[in-house]
């Protein structure tokens, strides 16, 4: 899926602050704040900001990308009809966001009427990649117009046994219509994914209609349809409804040189959004239930969209990356190369072959031989780390980058809190443990 940065602030900020406008100094320095996904300087412009349209929409978008969607439905429905003419580029984020926030509380037909609106009256307002990445999540939504809510029921703590695919992502045994196979559990799929002929094999029948989604890594574009799984059953907790996509058999198919890799299914966001809180433990273990480990210190989680956003500790700064459990490794975008681009000089160069769904894509890049990520009171320190000096066509180039397995490799769990919306890692392995 795809979908939703610049360096305006500082010229909004060298202005003098004259009665004249200083509100609106204060604004259009947020709309910057928005773009760039600096949430906690947004966060404090609200606190100064004078009640009214805008300070709703600021506040919307804000809850949607802190995980409250509830609020941020009712802000932006307050919002959105006093910005439409005054102010469409915020009209077309905001109704982006509310479209989510609709998606993220299982009003599917809500979604889809917020994304026509978007794409007949402000579809000018996006760049060629993120309204491709527009019309693919608005295209799903009509395809789950009749779809009912996604419900969970617990009996417990959910406890499963895990293990590592040929691919080192992490993969959990489940019986769904009788049907045992390895899922991936997969934080960086925007929704739970069967192949083609795995949903043959549990008796899916796809709803009407065809849609699109694109690889993240690849940029690839991937014909699908949709279907809703039986009651699935993880440990203590049966969740009903919950949407897959059906994409072919290939483009979940992994090269590995002379053998390949099928990958038949993916659990994605919105069963974690259900679950809670979410830790996997290195022992081979997954948790989850409705809150994570108490006092756990960690990073503020964000949303964009359909993906977490973890904002981490780079040479003092806090900057946002995703953070994808499928992803073996780390990497880091246009934007941390603009930003970091005065370290060239210690830089290696190399190829990366990116293999995701659709395909593999090969691009020059650049290698960070070594980059401390500090989460909390935890440092991770990365090696050798892709970094892509131009733009990939993807959700990547937006943030800092993605950050994937290697970031949690040397401790002993790590948490997604999706109710507390923070991101924790547990206590750092023993020296010479190895991975």
């Amino acid at each position: 899926m795809g979908v939703l940065l610049c360096l305006l602030l500082c010229v909004h900020l060298s202005l003098p602050a004259a009665s004249a406008d200083k509100n609106e100094v204060v604004s259009d320095a947020s709309d910057a704040l928005v773009k760039e996904f600096r949430l906690d300087d947004l966060e404090e412009n609200l606190r100064t900001m004078p009640a009214g349209p805008e300070r709703d929409y600021f506040a919307g978008v804000l809850a949607n990308r802190t995980g409250h969607p509830e609020d941020s439905i009712r802000l932006l429905n307050d919002a959105l009809p006093r910005i439409r003419r005054s102010h469409p580029a915020r009209a077309a984020v905001g109704l982006e966001a509310l479209a989510d926030d609709y998606n993220k509380s299982f009003r599917y037909d809500d979604a889809a009427r917020t994304y026509d609106d978007l794409l007949m009256h402000f579809a000018a307002y996006f760049d060629r990649q993120r309204l491709q990445g527009t019309k693919d999540d608005s295209g799903v939504m009509h395809l789950l117009r009749q779809v009912p809510p996604q419900t969970i029921t617990r009996q417990g703590r959910v406890r499963l046994r895990t293990k590592r695919d040929a691919i080192g992502s992490v993969v959990t045994e489940l019986e769904v219509n009788g049907i045992r196979e390895q899922w991936l559990l997969d934080t960086g799929a925007n929704f739970s994914v069967v192949t083609r002929g795995f949903a043959r094999r549990l008796g899916l029948k796809p709803l009407p209609g065809f849609g699109q989604t694109t690889a993240g890594v690849t940029g690839i574009e991937n014909p699908l349809r949709v279907a809703v799984l039986p009651p699935l059953q993880m440990g203590a907790a049966t969740l009903r409804n919950v949407v897959v996509l059906i994409l072919d058999d290939a483009s979940l198919k992994v090269e590995l040189g002379k053998p390949t890799y099928q990958i038949n299914a993916i659990i994605g966001y919105p069963v974690f959004q259900a679950l809670g809180a979410i830790t996997f433990l290195r022992e081979g273990v997954f948790e989850a239930g409705e809150t994570g480990p108490r006092n756990a210190a960690g990073a503020r989680m964000y949303m964009k969209l359909l993906s977490p956003v973890i904002e981490c500790g780079v040479e003092g700064k806090q900057l946002p990356f995703t953070f994808d459990t499928g992803a073996s490794g780390s990497n880091l975008s246009v934007r941390y190369y603009e930003r970091f681009r005065a370290e060239t000089g210690s830089w290696n160069r190399g190829e990366n072959k990116s293999s995701g769904a659709g395909g593999v894509v090969r691009r020059k890049i650049y290698l960070q031989p070594t980059l401390e990520v500090t989460v909390g009171n935890q440092t991770a320190t990365l090696e050798n780390v892709s970094i892509f000096p131009e733009k990939m066509g993807s959700d990547l180039d937006e943030l800092y980058g993605n950050l994937g397995q290697d970031m949690v490799a040397k401790f002993e769990s790590f948490t997604l809190d999706f109710s507390k919306m923070n991101f924790s890692l547990g206590p750092a392995l023993a020296a010479g443990s190895g991975r």
